[in-house]
């Protein structure tokens, strides 16, 4: 191979290494998947952005709900059952009671779509389900009327809305009321009640991540929550001086039995 053939090789080899790299998808901050952003620390603190639609299908019935919600929020709940039903409700389930009182109710459409509300009243992890039927009274969804497992059902995160500011500059190199050393790149939050080390999941336009309890307070009329300044930046925060988030304290792990 001559010289001249031997540039032109590399070249095209160039060329088609750099088309493969801008077909790449991008990767996050730190190598992780878009839909992640890692934060350096011992541990790493990991940021999960979106806030994804579900979807099941079971029993003739398909529908769709965002995985994050807020108390007392609006919750769209989207899909297509049979037409003979005429209407179907959606239920929660209840740790104690099963299914229970359905929480929203829709008509179906001539072509199979339905489109219904739920306003959720508590915080936590639940589950949804939509069956066919409209609701009847308070004894309507309650466990049984319909066979487990073929209505389709979802697992949604309720977040409890509360006011947060934030803090850090000029108390950098003090040691909050749980004992940590309060620095720059601290991620965490001060309650005036949870213990120290709680894990809480914070939620802010689309952005979700645990932090610890490391401090005490805010002590300010109408604050639920102060957040360190990396812990506001984590969440997105901007020029805002407060934010209105969704927020979940986390169930303490449970040992492990040896």
């Amino acid at each position: 191979m001559t010289v001249r053939r031997q540039i032109v090789t590399l070249l095209l080899a160039a060329c088609l290494l750099g088309l493969l790299v801008d077909a790449a998808p991008a990767a996050g901050p730190g190598g992780a998947a878009p839909d992640t952003i890692v934060l350096p620390g011992t541990p790493p603190t990991i940021v999960r952005v979106g806030n994804p639609l579900l979807s099941a299908a079971g029993d003739g019935i398909s529908f769709a709900a965002h995985a994050t919600a807020l108390v007392r929020g609006r919750v769209r709940i989207a899909g297509s059952a049979p037409t003979t039903s005429g209407a179907v409700r959606v239920e929660q389930l209840d740790p104690l009671q099963g299914w229970v009182v359905a929480v929203a109710a829709a008509p179906v459409a001539a072509d199979g779509s339905f489109h219904a509300i739920w306003r959720p009243k508590r915080p936590g992890s639940t589950q949804l389900r939509v069956v066919a039927g409209a609701a009847s009274g308070s004894s309507a969804g309650a466990a049984g009327d319909t066979p487990a497992g073929t209505s389709p059902q979802l697992s949604l995160t309720v977040y409890r809305p509360g006011v947060a500011s934030w803090y850090g500059p000029g108390a950098y190199g003090r040691t909050t009321s749980c004992g940590v050393v309060l620095r720059p790149t601290t991620i965490g939050v001060a309650h005036r009640t949870l213990p120290c080390g709680t894990q809480v999941a914070m939620y802010y336009r689309g952005r979700t991540l645990a932090v610890p309890v490391i401090d005490r307070g805010p002590f300010v009329p109408g604050r639920s929550w102060d957040l360190t300044l990396a812990t506001f930046h984590a969440l997105g925060g901007g020029s805002e001086g407060l934010l209105t988030l969704g927020a979940l304290a986390l169930p303490a792990a449970t040992p492990a039995r040896r």
